[in-house]
C-alpha cells in the first residue's frame, strides 16, 4: 500500500489564530521573523503542497529538492527543485547551497520547518570542503556498482556531507 504524504503531512499541520500545530507542539507563528520551508525527498512534492496549503504566504521563502517535478506541482510560496537521485547533480547541489544560505541568514526569531523523506541524502547534495560534487557522484556510482546497501551508502554520505546525517539540523 501506498503512502499517501499529502494526506498524512495534511492531517499533521494546523494553523489557529497565527498558531501552528504540528503533531503536539507548536509555535506562534506571529511572533516569527521568517518562516521558511525546506527539505529533500522523493515524496517532498506532496509534503510541500501540504504545507504550502496551510502556511501560504506566511512563509517567507521555500526551497524543496525532489526526484522529479510532477505534473500536479502547483506551489504558490515554495520552490520544487529537481535534484539527482540516486547520483546528486548539480542541480540538488545549488539548491543545498541555497537551503545553507537561508541558515546562515536567518536568526533565532526565524522558524525553519523541515521536509525529509526518503532519497533526501542523495538529492540534498552539499559535499563538504575539499571533496567535489564530482567526487561525490563518483562515490556514490562505485557505492552503487559494488551493491552497498543503502546504510552503508548514508555511513558515507554523512560522513561527507555538509546536510546529512543531522549536520542541517545542527546549523538551524
Amino acid at each position: 500500500q501506498e503512502l499517501d504524504s499529502y494526506h498524512v503531512i495534511r492531517n499533521l499541520i494546523k494553523l489557529k489564530d497565527k498558531v501552528l500545530h504540528i503533531g503536539n507542539y507548536q509555535w506562534d507563528i506571529g511572533t516569527k521573523r521568517r518562516v521558511y520551508v525546506v527539505g529533500a525527498g522523493k515524496a517532498c512534492n506532496a509534503m510541500a503542497m501540504a504545507v504550502d496549503e496551510v502556511l501560504g504566504p506566511l512563509i517567507t521563502k521555500g526551497i524543496v529538492i525532489v526526484k522529479k517535478l510532477e505534473e500536479g506541482d502547483r506551489l504558490q510560496h515554495i520552490e520544487l527543485i529537481a535534484g539527482g537521485h540516486p547520483l546528486p547533480n548539480q542541480s540538488g547541489w545549488r539548491a543545498s547551497q541555497d537551503i545553507l544560505q537561508l541558515v546562515d541568514g536567518a536568526t533565532p526569531e526565524d522558524l525553519f520547518i523541515g521536509l525529509i523523506s526518503g532519497g533526501s541524502s542523495a538529492l540534498m547534495s552539499c559535499p563538504i570542503a575539499g571533496i567535489t560534487l564530482e567526487d561525490e557522484i563518483q562515490i556514490t556510482d562505485q557505492l552503487l556498482k559494488c551493491s552497498a546497501r543503502i546504510l552503508e551508502i548514508n555511513a558515507i554520505r554523512r560522513h561527507i556531507s555538509a546536510t546529512n546525517g543531522g549536520r542541517l539540523a545542527q546549523k538551524i
